[in-house]
Order: structure tokens, then sequence, then C-alpha cells
């Protein structure tokens, strides 16, 4: 059987230029290694799908470049308001937005 646990630099190799990435919530999931990777690598172009909110790992690959699309239902971060770099790539027309229900 292969091993299926893998590193957070391996993992992000996986992400390419114009991927959909669907980046779940939940204090279970920690994805900040492989969006950290991501950033590092300058993967750019992609389509991020939050699973709820979005948060502060989805703001940090708008805010890094990487994201030219967004679908979503809500954006933010919970209690602490709007996201910062989402709110700024969108009042300056550099995402994309595919508002889902």
């Amino acid at each position: 059987m292969r091993d299926k646990v893998t590193t957070a630099r391996e993992a992000a190799r996986l992400i390419k230029d114009g991927t959909h990435v669907g980046l779940g919530a939940g204090m279970e999931m920690n994805p900040m290694p492989i969006i950290r990777e991501v950033i590092k690598n300058g993967i750019r172009d992609l389509t991020l799908t939050p699973v709820i909110t979005g948060g502060y790992a989805s703001d940090l690959l708008v805010g890094a470049g990487c994201v030219k699309t967004v679908q979503f239902p809500r954006f933010d971060l919970g209690e602490y308001g709007t996201a910062p770099n989402f709110r700024r790539k969108v009042q300056a027309g550099e995402l994309e937005l595919l508002e889902v229900m």
C-alpha cells in the first residue's frame, strides 16, 4: 500500500497555476503550511472555493496575488469582519467573483 502521508511542500507541488482549489474550514484542518508553500511557490490564477466563509487562509492567498477567481457564498473573517485583502482586490477590480447561494 502506498503511503498517503506527505509534507506540506509535497502537497503544495500538486497545485499548479490555474488550479481550482477548495479550502476547508474548521479547527481540525490547518491548511496554513500548504498555503505558505503555495504563496512561496508563486502559484497564480487559482480559482478558490472556500468552504463557509473564506477566512484567514483564503484571504492570505488573495492578498498574495495567487487567486484570480473566488466562488463563494460569503467571504469574511467571522467576528473580525470583512477580509481586508479580499475587500481591497474586489474594490480594485482584480478578482472575478462567482457568488453561489
